[in-house]
């Protein structure tokens, strides 16, 4: 039996740095939900930061719910940027840091007194050119 090789991309932290929350009634029929994607490569550090915004609104807005959260990342020194761009940082970080979000979202609403939300799983390979557009290369 062969052991799977250990990813050179890894999962360093998750974070939420702002969470804003507005209920107006208790009804939730018709939830619409939005993403804001966006990193920062830090290639001293050989580490990649995804913010990711995610908002709730209830279309007859009985509620409404906003997070922005951090995932950190860590690749290998000397790394093919573009490769990791292409891939790793648009495809596999999201898709890492989304059931968090979902986690404390569910958790959120549980606790404020109204119905739970459960955010469905997403794909978010559609997030990939959103995201591509709004990653910065700093040398920290």
């Amino acid at each position: 039996m062969s052991t799977p090789e250990v990813s050179k991309f890894q999962f360093v932290n998750f974070s939420i740095l702002e969470s804003y929350i507005k209920v107006n009634g208790s009804g939730l029929k018709n939830v619409e939900v939005s993403f804001a994607p966006s990193g920062i490569i830090q290639r001293s550090a050989n580490r990649f930061i995804l913010t990711l915004e995610v908002s709730l609104k209830e279309v007859e807005d009985n509620f409404e719910i906003k997070i922005i959260s951090k995932g950190i990342f860590k690749f290998p020194e000397g790394s093919d940027i573009e490769r990791y761009k292409d891939s790793f940082f648009t495809t596999n970080a999201p898709a890492i840091v989304f059931p968090y979000i979902r986690a404390y979202i569910s958790s959120l609403t549980a606790l404020s007194g109204i119905q739970t939300v459960n955010i469905p799983t997403f794909n978010m390979t559609p997030l990939r050119e959103q995201l591509l557009e709004n990653i910065k290369e700093i040398d920290e």
